[in-house]
């Protein structure tokens, strides 16, 4: 069988520690082999060097990578990164012609990639105004296009609704029925147990394939709890309000949102579900003020579109799905230095410091944002937007693309800002049972519209 094989592999960046050392692995070919480990542990630095973007465009690299002749591609964990044109069809385009596909075949590859990531509805629309997790399908889209040999994925479902990961997943088993390879990380393990041929488990700066008894106990700490079983209480109508929608439409390239009349009530947390591309990013873009509305949002009584965004955004602040769009200067430090300018007087230096350290972010505070890993950069972000003095604060997927420490680490901080400091969180999330403790009232957003549920999903 052919391999893909890594022989005595490091590699750091200039002057920093090896964050990959001596590694010596052979990966099967024509497999689905799952990679896991902590944030920043070096799972996406290592998809960098098998896909050759790595050290070409970044660090210092010895030992050697052998494909053994297969034709690879990457996956990035925020798939903006990898676009070019306005739309997907323009995209997937792009990408053969690139690869000169002689015309006889063009179509062939493109239909066959747009009914794998179902993506039909999508290809004439705007890249920029697509969702995380549409965005996450035309990027996966391009690749089977490709038609490569080695998929190369990371997080490549942290932003797409359930019942989208559950299909995607199993198409891409499909692939390997066709002779692909996959290696793909993840942290979360739903729907991998039966079709993962191998998990490979990053630890101290190598890598090490599980036991397939270490495997079996990997899996059965993840048994996913029933959402069934999760119930939220319904609001108190009386209740002070900090919102308030009335037959408010919320439009991009189609109607998203039609809205009779609904209240967001002060001091509480309230969850957001719906499917991907549904509106639900586009109603937090409205209520910042980044787009247009038509009909009536009242802040705290007062006409929306009607108050100064300067003013009107000291109380209300957005935590971005992407957080690169949150960053505004160059390294961890400066990034700190900004923040701390506008900061809530609960988060003094000692406090900060402390979480710093709680997050594992102290040792990286002179680096480059846009170096960290993507768990690391939604940890600084959310950091950053908790020592602001926004009492309203709006996440979307606050934790995506985080291991589970790092969800309770993150949670907890969430938490104990709300307590503490009587903030309004409304939170955009797939991750409901996460979630279900910190969330006082669930919204679902269906049919254009969103309404009270005391259940996590409903059609």
């Amino acid at each position: 069988m052919t391999t893909i094989q890594l022989d005595n592999l490091s590699f750091s960046y200039k002057g920093k520690p090896d964050i990959i050392k001596d590694l010596t692995l052979n990966i099967p070919s024509n497999s689905f082999s799952l990679l896991i480990g902590q944030t920043g542990c070096g799972k996406s630095t290592l998809l960098k060097l098998i896909a050759g973007l790595y050290p070409k465009y970044a660090g210092i690299s010895s030992g050697k990578i052998n494909l053994n002749g297969l034709k690879q591609a990457m996956m990035f964990q925020n798939p903006s990164e990898q676009f070019t044109m306005a739309t997907p069809r323009d995209e997937i385009i792009f990408a053969l012609e690139n690869l000169d596909v002689d015309q006889k075949h063009y179509e062939k590859r493109l239909n066959f990639a747009i009914e794998f990531a179902h993506i039909e509805k999508l290809l004439d629309k705007k890249i920029v105004n697509l969702s995380g997790g549409e965005k996450q399908r035309v990027a996966l889209a391009t690749l089977v296009a490709m038609d490569i040999d080695l998929f190369l994925l990371d997080e490549p479902f942290a932003s797409v609704d359930p019942e989208a990961r559950h299909y995607l997943i199993n198409k891409l088993s499909e692939l390997k029925k066709m002779g692909k390879t996959i290696i793909i990380s993840d942290h979360v393990l739903d729907d991998y147990e039966q079709l993962c041929d191998q998990v490979y488990a990053f630890d101290h700066q190598t890598v090490n394939r599980l036991t397939d008894e270490k495997k079996r106990e990997l899996f059965a700490k993840n048994q996913a709890i029933d959402l069934s079983d999760l119930h939220f209480k319904l609001p108190n109508k009386d209740g002070a309000t900090v919102f308030e929608l009335q037959d408010t439409r919320i439009s991009l390239d189609r109607l998203l949102l039609k809205q009779d009349n609904l209240k967001l009530y002060q001091g509480t947390s309230t969850l957001i579900t719906g499917k991907n591309g549904i509106g639900k990013t586009s109603l937090f873009k409205a209520l910042t003020k980044i787009i247009p509305y038509d009909g009536h949002i009242f802040y705290q009584g007062q006409e929306l579109m009607k108050l100064k965004a300067k003013k009107y955004l000291f109380h209300v602040a957005q935590i971005f799905q992407n957080a690169d769009d949150q960053f505004l200067t160059v390294t961890v430090q400066d990034e700190l230095n900004l923040s701390k300018k506008h900061r809530h007087p609960y988060y003094s230096d000692e406090k900060i410091d402390q979480l710093l350290k709680e997050l594992k972010l102290n040792d990286h505070l002179d680096q480059v944002v846009y170096s960290l890993s993507g768990g690391q950069k939604k940890k600084l972000q959310i950091l950053l937007m908790l020592i602001s003095q926004q009492e309203i604060l709006l996440f979307d997927e606050p934790l995506a693309g985080l291991d589970h420490q790092s969800v309770k680490q993150v949670l907890s901080l969430m938490k104990e800002s709300k307590e503490k400091l009587h903030r309004t969180f409304l939170i955009i999330s797939h991750q409901i049972s996460d979630l279900a403790d910190l969330c006082d009232y669930h919204l679902n957003f269906s049919n254009l519209k969103l309404h009270y549920s005391e259940v996590p999903y409903e059609s």
